[in-house]
């Protein structure tokens, strides 16, 4: 069954789509709209917050809503209700190879604390692309301790994560992730790589991926295109 919020969202793409809501137009303020719509202001918001994270609005405060796009925009979803959804990206999505080094701990901020056998790491860098789109949305370097470093020599030119290929290497799986969202201005590296502008607003994760025993298999450091990802974090409390 359709809720009132999803006609009411739906209603208002298909009034942009036609043309009789233009982008660039700012919408009415929620009090005034929601009479107007015959509707009640939480109904609007709900509908205003589906079209946005369609990428079709974008709400400001203080510079009101505002229609940005005529059809939702790609992006990953990445739900968080647990490990197997936490390993999505990794699965549903396609990681080219940019590039492989070895590096040392001290070099790399997000491996201080961390150790390896050898005091050095190999650095797997690639990106992701969504489906149907050409500039990746993504950028990520992935640092795999020495004790799996041996993964280099068969990775190919691209695959879902470099996580599977330690898994099937060396017979292990993974048995917990932890992970930190941050928002950082991007790089002019990798802003040239995923299509923004230089100390744009960007999303970076990193996680660190163990195995079963509690024994660290990776660290992957992914920036993203804050419009083309979303994360989304459902957890029940029983």
């Amino acid at each position: 069954m359709t809720t009132l919020h999803q006609q009411l969202s739906d209603s208002l793409l298909q009034e942009i789509q036609s043309g009789k809501l233009s982008i660039g137009d700012k919408l009415p303020p929620e009090a005034d709209y929601a009479v107007e719509l015959g509707v009640s202001r939480s109904t609007l918001r709900l509908a205003y917050s589906e079209l946005e994270r369609l990428g079709v609005l974008q709400r400001k405060k203080r510079a009101g809503t505002t229609i940005i796009a005529d059809r939702p925009q790609s992006r990953f979803n990445m739900s968080t209700t647990g490990l197997h959804e936490l390993l999505s990206l990794g699965r549903d999505t396609e990681l080219v190879f940019t590039g492989t080094q070895t590096v040392h701990t001290a070099a790399i901020p997000q491996l201080c604390g961390y150790e390896s056998e050898t005091d050095h790491w190999l650095e797997v860098s690639g990106t992701r692309t969504l489906a149907g789109e050409t500039k990746p949305f993504n950028s990520t370097q992935i640092y795999v301790p020495a004790r799996y470093a041996a993964i280099e020599h068969i990775l190919e030119q691209s695959g879902p994560s470099v996580f599977r290929t330690i898994e099937e290497r060396f017979d292990i799986v993974v048995g917990r992730v932890s992970q930190t969202a941050q928002a950082i201005r991007c790089p002019a590296a990798i802003a040239q790589i995923i299509g923004l502008d230089v100390d744009a607003p960007a999303l970076r994760i990193v996680a660190q991926l163990y195995d079963s025993n509690s024994i660290l298999m990776e660290i992957s450091v992914a920036t993203f295109d804050p419009e083309k990802f979303q994360l989304q974090t459902d957890v029940k409390i029983d």
